[in-house]
């Protein structure tokens, strides 16, 4: 007669402990019920229980605390449990396992007191564990917020995605989410399971255990959906996926032709009067800034050659995000006058702007020039080769900031 196993019979399969193994009535009323739906436990390894499908029937399970680390069970206290009606399983983590099918076997813990004396071991091992445990997660804490404190924003700006910037700091905090439930719930279950035992109150059998079941499994499947979503982030750029200005939404303009009204530019045709001969737009968004864009126009002048201008577009979510974005491109240049990099940018006074920054390095004919304009959420940088001197464009450069 079938048993109605997914399992091939007689063949051993493993499955990891889904509670909280420092809740022993709770770990022995689950071996129980494995028992119960015909998967026989013969071994253990780690916290892994080694199963084999048999009949369904009744017994019963107890855990018993290991003395010291590597502990070697007395052969006499082994045969003593065996003529009692009690078999050596294994060994689960820091607990013997014994396994009884006689309902009429007494129990092997009748004084609850005598029990408690039997987990100081474990009781030292837990202590040290959380101490340990806590360490690590107050160095990964310290950690995260050390790299995100030397994270440029504008690298983040530049080169991150939605996915990114979403799964990351999941990815980050689910571990850490995951370390300190697990620290609580073992120290909570070794501090119970210690105050039980030693106030003579026998534990509770069978205990219920199906919301640590399900808890325990909702917690991995989000683990691993997150788990799963950083690794998307990880090879992204394999499929082109937005990831940074490269793979931003892209757009070449021909000569004669001008992106849509929404786009912000510093234009040559303003600042030179020249027709473009090509306008390179990108354009993303991102959680910490709505809108944004990248432009870049080229056109050639008699006498003075190629003249450029590179623009970029930040509406931050906050304010405070854009002055944090405008001390990063006014402190280091974003890479500018990287031949003279003491020069400092010359604040200018703009009107109705929260600030207007300058530098120029003069090459040729044509002067490299870099501004930074900031009003608001709003920022823009200018990136500019050609005869024209910003600093007499800054109510034109204003006038592209909407209010």
């Amino acid at each position: 007669m079938s048993t109605g196993h997914p399992y091939v019979k007689n063949e051993m399969f493993r499955e990891t402990c889904p509670i909280s193994i420092y809740d022993v009535a709770a770990v022995e009323s689950w071996l129980e019920d494995l028992v119960r739906r015909g998967y026989r436990p013969i071994g253990f390894t780690g916290f892994k229980v080694e199963l084999l499908p048999d009949e369904p029937r009744e017994s019963r399970f107890r855990l018993q605390p290991l003395q010291r680390r590597k502990e070697v069970l007395d052969p006499e206290r082994v045969e003593a449990y065996r003529v009692m009606g009690w078999q050596l399983v294994g060994q689960l983590g820091p607990f013997w396992v014994w396994r009884c099918e006689d309902p009429n076997a007494p129990e092997l813990d009748t004084d609850p007191v005598v029990q408690g004396e039997g987990y100081r071991y474990l009781k030292r091992r837990m202590l040290r564990r959380t101490v340990g445990y806590g360490l690590v997660w107050l160095a990964l804490l310290g950690f995260d917020i050390w790299v995100a404190a030397d994270v440029s924003l504008r690298a983040v700006l530049d080169g991150g995605s939605w996915l990114e910037l979403i799964a990351r700091p999941l990815v980050s905090l689910a571990l850490m989410v995951m370390i300190g439930v697990e620290i609580w719930l073992d120290a909570r279950n070794t501090r119970r399971l210690w105050r039980t035992l030693t106030a003579g109150v026998p534990l509770e059998r069978p205990r219920p255990y199906r919301r640590q079941l399900w808890m325990g499994r909702i917690a991995y499947a989000a683990i691993m959906a997150v788990l799963a979503l950083n690794l998307v982030v990880s090879f992204q750029d394999l499929d082109n996926s937005p990831s940074g200005w490269d793979h931003a939404e892209w757009t070449v303009y021909e000569e004669g032709e001008r992106p849509p009204a929404q786009v912000i530019l510093a234009e040559l045709a303003a600042l030179d009067g020249l027709d473009p001969e090509w306008t390179d737009v990108r354009e993303k968004s991102l959680p910490i800034a709505p809108e944004m864009y990248a432009v870049r126009q080229l056109a050639y002048l008699p006498d003075v050659g190629q003249i450029s201008c590179y623009t970029e577009y930040y509406r931050m979510l906050t304010e405070g995000l854009a002055r944090d974005l405008t001390e990063e491109l006014t402190g280091n240049r974003a890479g500018f006058l990287d031949r003279e990099p003491e020069l400092p940018l010359e604040p200018v006074s703009v009107p109705g702007t929260d600030g207007f920054w300058w530098a120029e390095e003069n090459r040729t004919m044509a002067h490299d020039q870099f501004a930074v304009l900031r009003q608001g959420k709003q920022v823009l940088a200018i990136w500019y080769t050609g005869p024209t001197d910003l600093r007499t464009e800054t109510a034109y450069l204003a006038s592209l900031l909407p209010d």
